[in-house]
């Protein structure tokens, strides 16, 4: 067997046994607190945002950088400094599954931003869909209650596209479901580690 063959099974093997293993590098506490951080937003967007569809983007794209930060810090520092060389290619595959949907959301509304301010209110749903999409994408490498969150994100972005809210209620549609979408998604993350450590 030539070494480039064997070489070849074995990215097939590592990539097997990949998919096999349930990323669990997203923090509970971490996820929870992003939802907790999606609620108080929400509470605050009326008196914290400016005026008008760009103060509404500016405030929840600071908010999702908050939270990316929340949620995401114990996964990169995991990433650079513990994980070996089989967990930081299963990291990477599951970041290459989520990352589509989130290049879209950012395109989708920076094109709002520049030349559509008056469908404004699409976004909410738009940015739910595009993160249900990534957590489906994500699925298989994920604890399974997260899939089925990422369902629920898809089905509130469809039916806030069909139902389009009153503008002063954006921030509570777009706090709320991602609010309670992390609180979800956090508990499904708690129940398998539970799972994990008592069998």
């Amino acid at each position: 067997m030539r070494v480039a063959d064997a070489l070849e099974q074995l990215d097939a093997i590592h990539e097997q046994m990949t998919k096999g293993e349930v990323y669990a590098g997203f923090p509970v506490v971490g996820t929870a607190l992003v939802g907790v951080l999606g609620l108080v937003a929400a509470a605050l967007e009326p008196v914290l945002a400016s005026g008008g569809p760009h103060g509404f983007i500016a405030y929840w794209v600071v908010v999702a950088a908050i939270g990316a930060a929340l949620g995401g810090t114990s996964a990169t520092v995991a990433f650079l400094r513990r994980e070996g060389d089989f967990e930081r290619r299963r990291t990477l595959r599951v970041v290459g599954q989520f990352l589509p949907g989130l290049v879209a959301g950012a395109a989708v509304t920076a094109l709002v931003v520049q030349r559509l301010p008056d469908v404004v209110a699409w976004l909410p749903g738009l940015w739910a869909i595009f993160f249900g999409l990534g957590l489906v994408s994500a699925g298989p490498y994920l604890p399974r209650g997260v899939a089925a969150v990422g369902i629920a994100y898809l089905a509130v972005g469809l039916g806030v596209l069909a139902v389009p809210p009153p503008v002063e209620r954006l921030g509570l549609v777009v706090g709320g479901t991602f609010g309670f979408g992390h609180l979800a998604a956090a508990w499904a993350l708690y129940r398998h580690r539970r799972e994990v450590t008592h069998g």
